[in-house]
């Protein structure tokens, strides 16, 4: 077979690429780029010691931003004057999908703050106002008024009115890798901390507890602390007997008496039969 070689004529009869030529050179710099981006990544994680992706730390692992943010939320709601009570870790789902082949846990911290009904909306502004700016945290005011902000680490932090008087925040770690058991260590000087309590089971009558301790580190030193004391099914009294011993409360009802005691916030709620005591200090307060 011969070619025309006349100027111009050979390459106009020459093949052109097609589309799918064209289309399989995109898809190929498309990986390419896609490669380069998630090297960069990775360097970048290494060196500033942060995941990109939070499958790639457990549970364990994400427990120390889940107690900083709850920390972050008390002590932003301290200004505002409100009575404080952190919970332990709550296991959200035992069995959550990490991958098809791969399962994980979630687990959660807790944080329920108390101002008079009708303060509510205004005590998520100001949390959301004083918490670190690299949570980014902002307030939804259509609906169900609600909090969300980023703590770091692929931890979520949320908060909402709980109820006339209560705000609830949570602080979770997402479906992770969970490599061991969840537990708290236990703090020390537990039983110079159970004092306050035992004056408030003394009004009220009840001896047979169950006690526990909870603490998460603040960032400018010391922690918040929440001791509690757990009474027998059906030993509760009206914890509104506490009116004639502390009449300043914040929130007071027949079934929950949140109060200061000096620097000490005290929450004490009868749910089921089931009488609960707590008493909260923040960040090193005596």
């Amino acid at each position: 077979m011969s070619y025309v070689t006349i100027d111009g004529i050979a390459a106009q009869y020459a093949p052109r690429p097609g589309p799918t030529a064209s289309r399989r050179r995109w898809l190929v710099a498309g990986a390419a780029g896609w490669a380069v981006l998630l090297v960069v990544l990775a360097v970048y994680a290494v060196r500033r010691g942060e995941s990109t992706v939070r499958t790639q730390t457990s549970v364990g692992q994400a427990l120390p931003t889940v107690d900083r943010a709850i920390a972050d939320v008390v002590v932003a709601a301290e200004p505002a004057g409100a009575v404080a009570e952190i919970s332990g870790y709550r296991e959200v789902s035992a069995r959550c999908s990490i991958t098809a082949f791969r399962d994980g846990a979630r687990y959660e911290r807790a944080a329920y703050l108390y101002v008079p009904a009708g303060q509510e909306p205004a005590l998520l502004d100001r949390i959301a106002a004083k918490l670190p700016r690299d949570y980014d945290a902002r307030v939804r005011r259509s609906g169900a008024r609600q909090l969300t902000a980023d703590a770091g680490d692929f931890v979520a932090l949320r908060g909402g009115i709980a109820g006339p008087g209560q705000v609830r925040f949570t602080a979770d770690t997402g479906c992770r890798p969970l490599t061991g058991p969840v537990s708290e260590s236990e703090p020390p000087s537990v039983a110079a901390n159970r004092l306050p309590v035992q004056a408030v089971l003394a009004t009220l009558e009840v001896s047979d507890v169950h006690w526990q301790t909870h603490r998460v580190p603040c960032r400018r030193g010391g922690s918040v602390w929440t001791v509690q004391a757990e009474g027998r099914a059906g030993s509760a009294p009206t914890v509104d007997a506490l009116r004639a011993a502390s009449p300043d409360a914040l929130v007071a009802r027949p079934d929950l008496y949140v109060y200061r005691s000096g620097p000490v916030g005290i929450v004490a709620r009868s749910r089921d039969g089931v009488p609960t005591v707590t008493a909260t200090t923040v960040c090193g307060a005596t």
